[in-house]
């Protein structure tokens, strides 16, 4: 029964079950309110994690694919003969079986080459890469022409290439002759030297003016041969003595500044663009420079389309399938056309839900248009 005041007036309030029905409502009410939030905040985080993780990982796919446009531009279309494994020792893909020299192609191949410490597949490794192509903006866009290649005196293995006066001179907007230090042959440049004969890879070791460059053996990226050595591991620049001569190069023959660059993905999963020769500025062992541009990089596979429409994942391998044997192809690079690069990202914190990381798969496809249609 309510109580009434001395005032006449009724002091009946709330009965416990009465507060109780409305703290319950009051507490799912309030439950709903913050599992909405909740969800949104990790809506919200999810979304700014996986924004984080892609970002630099699409920047490196980004940059993979300037340089697949690039591959092969002002490039020989067979490559250039480099010392047997150097593709090996230098852009890590396997050994080849034989001792003849290597063929640097404008692209690469190397499939299923390294391990990965965030990889969930057990005996799952990452693909390699690299390309090739001319620096075209090297001495206002030309050639520099060659006259002749000898031994310094004393120095019988060291390949001195004399340039020709006028192989400086420019054309258009350059200054002729060209005497800007950027677009002048420095130490540790990377050239292909062309001929009718030949097509070599070689490292500037020493640069005398506008007259001479020197390839010297035991660059730091061991690509020059010695001059007076024999066969396969002399130097393919030694002059041509006779038309039965072939282990060498006839002068008229020309040398263009060229990059030579490579991704690989690292053990602890970080995303690498490595670049060989052409650090000016940089000393002999700094002529192989690694940037990262990804990371926590779980997976990075390649295919490939070739002219003929076929798809692989390595071009090379011969009829057996299998990398290394004697009927792998080198020259099966020439005919990619197509690359589609399949890169899966991990998250750097769990998931507040699942307490687990997340993958992140993207997948990008480029067009090899140089290789196709650049007569080198």
């Amino acid at each position: 029964m309510a109580n009434i005041s001395k005032f006449g007036k009724s002091e009946k309030g709330f009965s416990l079950l009465e507060l109780l029905v409305a703290m319950a409502i009051f507490l799912v009410v309030t439950g709903s309110i913050y599992g909405l939030l909740s969800l949104g905040r990790y809506d919200r985080n999810r979304s700014s994690r996986r924004s984080d993780v892609l970002k630099n990982a699409r920047v490196a796919v980004h940059m993979i694919g300037r340089d697949v446009l690039n591959a092969g531009l002002g490039y020989h279309r067979r490559g250039a003969m480099v010392p047997d494994n150097f593709n090996s020792s230098q852009l890590g893909v396997p050994s080849d079986v034989d001792a003849a020299r290597d063929m640097l192609t404008g692209v690469v191949v190397g499939n299923n080459i390294n391990t990965n410490n965030l990889s969930s597949t057990a005996g799952l490794k990452t693909d390699t890469i690299s390309f090739a192509y001319r620096d075209v903006d090297f001495n206002c866009g030309n050639a520099m022409e060659l006259q002749g290649v000898a031994g310094p005196s004393g120095f019988p293995a060291i390949n001195r290439l004399t340039l020709k006066a006028s192989s400086m001179a420019a054309a258009g907007p350059c200054p002729a002759p060209r005497t800007d230090q950027a677009s002048l042959p420095q130490p540790y440049d990377l050239f292909l030297v062309e001929s009718d004969t030949s097509q070599v890879g070689i490292v500037a070791t020493a640069v005398n003016g506008t007259s001479t460059i020197d390839a010297a053996p035991a660059d730091p990226l061991s690509m020059n041969q010695p001059l007076n050595g024999s066969g396969a591991a002399g130097s393919l620049l030694r002059q041509c003595t006779s038309s039965a001569d072939t282990n060498c190069t006839t002068y008229s023959a020309t040398a263009k500044r060229v990059f030579l660059v490579s991704y690989k993905v690292k053990t602890d999963g970080t995303l690498v663009r490595m670049t060989y020769g052409n650090n000016r500025g940089a000393g002999a062992t700094s002529q192989v420079q690694e940037l990262p541009m990804a990371y926590n990089v779980e997976d990075f596979q390649i295919r490939y389309v070739l002219d003929d429409g076929t798809v692989t994942d390595n071009p090379s391998v011969g009829p057996d399938g299998i990398v290394g044997t004697i009927d792998d192809d080198w020259q099966q690079f020439n005919r990619i056309r197509q690359l589609t690069i399949s890169i899966k990202v991990q998250s750097t914190e769990p998931d507040e839900k699942t307490g687990l990381l997340e993958s992140i798969s993207f997948t990008s496809t480029f067009s090899t248009r140089n290789l196709g249609y650049d007569a080198g």
